[in-house]
């Protein structure tokens, strides 16, 4: 596989798993996010007035972790030989962390730890921060991998280009503003994928996108090791 083809399976990934973790907070957390912070700023602002003191600790606590899980990812970009590998095996780690920790939460019959699930999803927050480290430096991603609101900004404004510029331009400028929106969709559809899946298993789809991001770490290394030997 080519190393374009490679990132590019990676990012979808990744944004499938940004859109599902996250329609899991919305539901458990009760209308707050783990990787949607323009959402969580929202809330924050507006439970004053409400008289829910509760979300604003709630959402600040989401943001300066998910902060955090950015700030560690883009100083393993910047101390690191292999910085994307790195990241994937923490986000990973750190992925697997929330979902036992959440896994405590009491269940039907009592038994478990009060605040466990609330504790599990502000672990999940920082991987989801680290998660936006992970292309910081592709050109392709200027604004974050989960940043919705840019990329439906990027890809109205490419429309906007190929609408209206006239010459010469190959099919991939004209196509681009489809990519953008194609990585939109993504985390729709990762959302979706979410939403069943805290209905069917509640806390426990968390093991999910943890699934799929050891899959993908352990195809980046064993890639590694291929092209090393070759």
């Amino acid at each position: 596989m080519t190393r374009p083809a490679a990132g590019i399976i990676s990012a979808a990934t990744l944004l499938l798993v940004a859109g599902f973790v996250d329609a899991i907070a919305f539901i458990y957390l009760q209308a707050n996010f783990v990787s949607f912070m323009s959402g969580n700023t929202t809330v924050m602002g507006v439970s004053p007035s409400l008289g829910h003191w509760s979300d604003v600790g709630k959402c600040a606590g989401l943001i300066a972790l998910f902060f955090a899980g950015v700030f560690v990812g883009s100083v393993i970009n910047r101390t690191r030989r292999r910085p994307r590998e790195w990241l994937l095996w923490t986000v990973t780690g750190t992925m697997a962390l929330g979902a036992t920790v959440a896994g405590l939460q009491p269940d039907s019959s009592g038994q478990g730890i009060a605040g466990a699930g609330v504790t599990g999803m502000l672990v999940v927050a920082v991987a989801t921060g680290m998660i936006n480290a992970i292309f910081e430096r592709d050109a392709a991603v200027p604004y974050g991998l989960t940043y919705v609101t840019g990329t439906l900004v990027r890809s109205a404004r490419q429309l906007a280009d190929t609408v209206v510029t006239r010459g010469d331009h190959t099919d991939a400028p004209r196509r681009a503003w489809l990519k953008s929106l194609g990585m939109w969709s993504l985390l729709a559809v990762g959302a979706v994928g979410g939403g069943y899946g805290f209905r069917w298993l509640t806390l426990a789809a968390l093991w999910i996108p943890v699934v799929a991001l050891l899959v993908m770490a352990l195809t980046t290394a064993l890639a590694r090791v291929v092209n090393r030997a070759g």
